[in-house]
């Protein structure tokens, strides 16, 4: 694309980026993509030196430009390069997310694109409609905190939502590769750092609602605000569904899109349900457009019941009969690392990514109704450098659901993991439960694992299909079911 033809573009979006220099013959100059890691820079790219966090793009212009970038675009004139730029001020992130969707020829447009926001269960959403809209012969892929999984397989993500130059490329590649439909994982830091803008979205789903992610928002409101963003920046022909909340609903009132409230409580939602825990899963029923649906799912669990609803009202609103839906969701196998069983000597045993007070309280009710009368014991941490506020929550969540417990690490990264662990004791009553603390994750599997009994029921949460656990900065190898399946070998 011609950089007069970018520019053109740019303007009709409300954007209104500057040449610098203002040399007529530099709108000739031929851009192939948008690129954001000086590290991936190529021939005809132009480098958009976005600040991060902890680095700032406009320290890695001169390595974009060793690489042979083109064009960089920046938010103020970098005279010191005398390269062709294109000057956008505080709107750097924004126009950088469109310009990668330009460069990449608008892939979404050319395909069904889903997102799913929220606290807790984006990935086993999204992992539910890709598994059965490709059951449907309709291919499908997804993006998330599993990676993005496509016919190449899984390629891992450093963020739940990557940035916007990878997202556009890899959507490209869908398109050209003959996808139907994809499914994007919409973390709020995505949402906000505009990590997603310029994905032309036909349907969005929130989960729902939790404490998470206070550190960067602050606020539970402003949390929220940040993800209905995504909501209110959809066009009139897309479709959201959001939780039958005040709050959600008040936040996106103005949105052009149609909002549906969804609920499997609350009869005065737009959609509502049913959901039954049974001894093998859960059944879900439902009415749509006056025909009635009925999912038979053997996961586990009430939350697992509200995913299987929003999933099938996600391929509802592409159109799909409610009989072929309900048949595919019913058949899906749990995601990787969500209530995934992993074989032991007596009793049972889970990994769960549960890192939030909600999502482990959650997981260890659905345990619970599906093992009434077993000892049900967990091994859990919080993470280092994150929102520390919901650490107190996250143990009394686990006091007032499970009998026994063990805090250990999960990923301390730069913080003492004794520190960490103190937080999280405080929210325990330990004349509640039994409760011990081991500092070592992998000490404190093993430790768990030897306490099973025939009746007992343990779940290691905070991790589940992580590989590693980061210390220091450093990622090491670490796989709580390798833990386990050693664990046990070592009973043997």
């Amino acid at each position: 694309m011609l950089v007069a033809d970018l520019i053109n573009a740019l303007q009709k979006r409300g954007l209104s980026p500057q040449l610098w220099p203002a040399q007529a013959q530099l709108l000739d100059v031929d851009l192939v993509r948008a690129c954001f890691d000086s590290r991936r820079v190529q021939p005809g790219d132009i480098f958009c030196a976005i600040p991060g966090h902890s680095q700032q793009g406009a320290d890695f212009i001169q390595s974009a430009l060793d690489a042979q970038a083109s064009m960089l675009l920046v938010d103020q004139v970098r005279e010191q390069f005398s390269c062709p730029q294109l000057v956008v001020g505080e709107e750097l992130a924004l126009t950088a997310a469109h310009c990668a969707d330009l460069l990449a020829g608008r892939p979404s447009s050319k395909m069904w694109c889903a997102a799913i926001t929220g606290t807790n269960g984006k990935t086993t959403v999204a992992h539910l409609v890709r598994g059965a809209l490709e059951q449907l012969d309709i291919k499908a892929a997804s993006c998330g905190t599993l990676g993005m999984i496509d016919h190449k397989g899984i390629t891992p993500n450093l963020n739940t939502t990557p940035a916007a130059d990878v997202v556009h490329s890899w959507l490209a590649e869908l398109a050209e590769a003959q996808y139907g439909a994809v499914i994007v994982e919409a973390s709020s830091h995505g949402i906000v750092q505009h990590r997603v803008t310029a994905v032309d979205f036909d349907c969005v789903a929130f989960t729902n609602l939790s404490h998470e992610h206070l550190d960067y928002h602050h606020t539970l409101e402003k949390y929220a605000a940040a993800k209905m963003q995504l909501i209110n920046s959809l066009p009139s022909t897309a479709i959201a569904f959001v939780p039958h909340s005040k709050m959600l609903i008040d936040l996106c009132s103005s949105a052009a899109a149609e909002i549906m409230s969804w609920s499997s409580r609350d009869a005065q939602a737009d959609v509502v349900c049913g959901i039954t825990e049974l001894a093998n899963g859960v059944q879900v029923t439902f009415d749509w457009e006056e025909e009635q649906g009925v999912i038979h799912s053997a996961l586990c669990g009430y939350h697992n019941g509200e995913n299987l609803f929003l999933a099938a009202l996600m391929m509802l609103s592409k159109g799909l009969p409610i009989r072929d839906v309900c048949s595919a969701l019913s058949s899906q196998p749990a995601a990787d690392g969500r209530l995934e069983q992993v074989t032991v000597h007596q009793g049972l045993a889970f990994v769960d990514y549960a890192h939030t007070p909600d999502a482990l309280e959650k997981v260890l009710m659905a345990l619970r109704a599906s093992h009434p009368k077993c000892v049900l014991k967990a091994v859990f941490g919080a993470g280092g450098d994150r929102d520390n506020a919901k650490r107190k929550a996250m143990g009394s969540a686990v006091s007032d659901h499970a009998d026994w417990c063990v805090l250990t690490s999960d990923n301390p990264r730069t913080e003492s993991p004794e520190s960490i662990i103190e937080q999280v004791a405080a929210g325990i009553d330990e004349g509640a439960l039994n409760f011990h603390s081991i500092v070592e994750r992998d000490d404190a599997i093993r430790f768990a694992v030897e306490s099973l009994g025939p009746s007992d029921v343990l779940v290691i949460a905070g991790k589940g299909h992580e590989t590693y656990q980061e210390i220091n900065g450093v990622r090491h190898s670490f796989d709580d079911r390798l833990q386990i399946r050693e664990a046990v070998q070592c009973l043997a």
